[in-house]
């Protein structure tokens, strides 16, 4: 009877352990999309005008906070814009998705939505 007391005590105490650990990794886990893409003309985004391959990033736990959390880097890495998205619903895209409008005044595509592969949810520019 002792034996099985003490048994049952320590199998207790591991799914205690165990249960408190996977909470913690669960808490500590960052959820960013991320895609590369190459804009083989010249686009508006925000204020700036992208041409060439760059890495977007969008952060959930930023946005929850109203900061920026769309990032675009350069292909060497250097922080091109960031700003704060409006996200929205829409159907699960497959891939990496940019929506663009054509500016009167320049005649330049502008970036107003991006969405990434495998997410229901869309990312509108400000």
């Amino acid at each position: 009877m002792k034996r099985l007391l003490i048994a049952a005590s320590m199998l207790a105490g591991l799914m205690l352990t165990i249960a408190v650990f996977s909470a913690q990794s669960r808490a500590d886990v960052r959820f960013d999309e991320r895609a590369t893409i190459e804009f083989p003309q010249a686009v508006k985004l925000v204020n700036v005008v992208l041409k060439g391959e760059y890495l977007v990033i969008h952060d959930d736990a930023r946005m929850a906070k109203g900061e920026d959390c769309t990032y675009v880097y350069d292909a060497k890495g250097k922080l091109i814009v960031s700003f704060h998205c409006t996200p929205i619903e829409r159907r699960k895209a497959d891939q990496f998705r940019v929506v663009t409008r054509r500016l009167e005044a320049t005649g330049l595509p502008e970036v107003i939505e991006i969405q990434f592969a495998g997410s229901t949810e869309a990312h509108q520019v400000p």
